[in-house]
């Protein structure tokens, strides 16, 4: 069971073992990151290969809105320690009866993760000339 695997990050915790965090507040609960939230559960792995397949398992059920089913709250929604690690260990025993599926979204998800990051760069450069363009006409 994953349960002793993730916990609720404390801020200024600091982890010497392969992990991620996992934002456990708003609709967006579920989103790992590799970088913590200030509302965010931190997934502690045994291996690196460990924390990228859990962290891929959970970019994939975040994408596809699986966690939503599990929010609670009327004002600001969040997801319970014990449904997201129990959720998640269901989805790890599905995907282990069709690795081959699985790893093959992982490879995608791999590319678009570089794609995104390469839009990323080009949307901060546009950002950067238009910021250019407006301080030359300013200053000429």
């Amino acid at each position: 069971m994953l349960k002793n695997k993730i916990k609720t990050h404390k801020i200024g915790n600091k982890y010497n073992q392969p992990h991620f965090f996992i934002l456990n507040r708003g609709r967006n609960s579920g989103k790992p990151s590799p970088d913590w939230y200030s509302n965010s559960f931190v997934f502690l792995a045994d291996s690196d290969d460990e924390c990228w397949h859990y962290y891929y398992l959970c970019q994939a059920l975040w994408q596809g809105k699986y966690f939503h089913q599990l929010l609670i709250g009327s004002v600001i929604e969040f997801i319970r320690i014990d449904e997201f690690a129990m959720a998640l260990h269901h989805a790890n025993i599905t995907i282990s009866q069709n690795r081959a599926d699985y790893e093959e979204m992982v490879g995608y998800f791999k590319q678009l993760d570089e794609h995104q990051a390469k839009l990323n760069k080009q949307i901060k450069l546009i950002h950067q000339v238009r910021q250019s363009m407006v301080y030359k006409m300013l200053h000429k």
